[in-house]
């Protein structure tokens, strides 16, 4: 027996070398983001997921690295709204946004931001999960 939801429930993300994957939370369970490129591989969950509705669609938010109050570098990105009209896989174009804020250790006025934009090829998929049948007594 297959279990279906409204939409898609796994994105995919490339840009140049760089590979995200990121499933929000289905199924009552956590929103799951795997990063892979320039900064590593992290995999982020529950809470270290930000996810906000905007009017451009669902925007991602995990912070990448953080040297205590310093500096953090973050990645942010958008999650466009797809349907998948009976199919299983929808491909996509969408954007993101890799940021670094810097504060000054003497405090008052040194804090710098600086960003760098993204375009991502995305895939959208509809995984079906299976229930897991009775066992069978022989």
């Amino acid at each position: 027996m297959a279990v279906q939801t409204q939409g898609p429930n796994l994105f995919e993300f490339s840009h140049e070398d760089t590979k995200i994957t990121y499933a929000p939370a289905v199924f009552g369970g956590e929103p799951r983001l795997i990063y892979s490129g320039p900064m590593g591989r992290h995999t982020f969950s529950g809470e270290e997921v930000h996810a906000v509705e905007s009017a451009r669609g669902l925007e991602v938010s995990v912070t990448l690295d953080r040297v205590s109050h310093l500096r953090t570098i973050t990645l942010t990105l958008f999650v466009p709204d797809v349907e998948l009209d009976g199919e299983h896989e929808q491909s996509f174009q969408t954007v993101g946004i890799h940021s670094t804020a810097r504060r000054s250790m003497r405090g008052g006025a040194g804090a710098a931001l600086t960003s760098e934009p993204l375009s991502f090829a995305g895939t959208a998929r509809l995984i079906e999960f299976r229930a897991a049948e009775a066992p069978v007594l022989l």
